[in-house]
């Protein structure tokens, strides 16, 4: 019963990511990650997810408001039972890191409706993530002063995606790193990623 639901789960978020609605095309090609307000860290998260292989990896990185990369992690997940899982790993482990840094004010954004939709309300408690949910849950609760959970564009999200794949695909499987120096190929997305400031 479990496969069945993680399967309808990773289908209906695939389905999203590839093709979302007719609003959500037209603004992917202008969309850019957007800074929180001062004082707010953002995390951004995402996963990867082979269906065949049953594994995948995870990614995120905490930015502040002028676009710096403060922390990248990268994980490789050796089993995984579903895409949903892999994504709710991704932003548990973001918002755990946020707190062992100290950080009381956060923003967490993620391309997954499915999982924001779970992290803000109790409607997805009795799936094979709720583990997974109830442990974000508690440590937004028990570790900021203020904690946002937002959705975000696919294209907005790419640096995490980036990370998430190199998770899969180059860490050893079930091992993880965070990134003291963030790889220049990381940096150069940022670097794309930013808003253009009017000048």
């Amino acid at each position: 019963m479990n496969e069945i639901g993680g399967s309808e789960s990773y289908h209906l978020m695939e389905f999203e990511k590839l093709h979302g609605n007719e609003k959500k095309i037209t603004c992917a090609a202008q969309c850019t990650w957007r800074p929180p307000q001062e004082d707010i860290y953002k995390i951004n998260s995402d996963r990867s997810f082979d269906p065949t292989k049953r594994s995948g990896g995870w990614g995120f990185l905490t930015r502040n408001n002028n676009g710096e990369v403060l922390a990248a992690c990268a994980g490789n997940i050796s089993y995984a039972s579903s895409s949903l899982q892999t994504e709710a790993i991704a932003a548990y482990k973001g918002v755990l890191q946020a707190a062992q840094l100290g950080m009381s004010q956060i923003v967490l954004e993620m391309d997954a409706t499915i999982l924001v939709v779970a992290v803000k309300s109790s409607s997805v408690d009795r799936s094979s993530i709720d583990a997974l949910v109830f442990k974000i849950r508690d440590v937004m609760q028990s570790e900021f002063s203020s904690c946002t959970v937002s959705l975000c564009n696919r294209n907005c999200n790419k640096v995490a995606d980036c990370l998430a794949l190199h998770g899969a695909y180059v860490l050893e499987s079930g091992s993880d790193m965070l990134m003291s120096q963030v790889p220049s190929y990381v940096m150069d997305l940022v670097k794309g990623d930013l808003p253009v400031s009017d000048v």
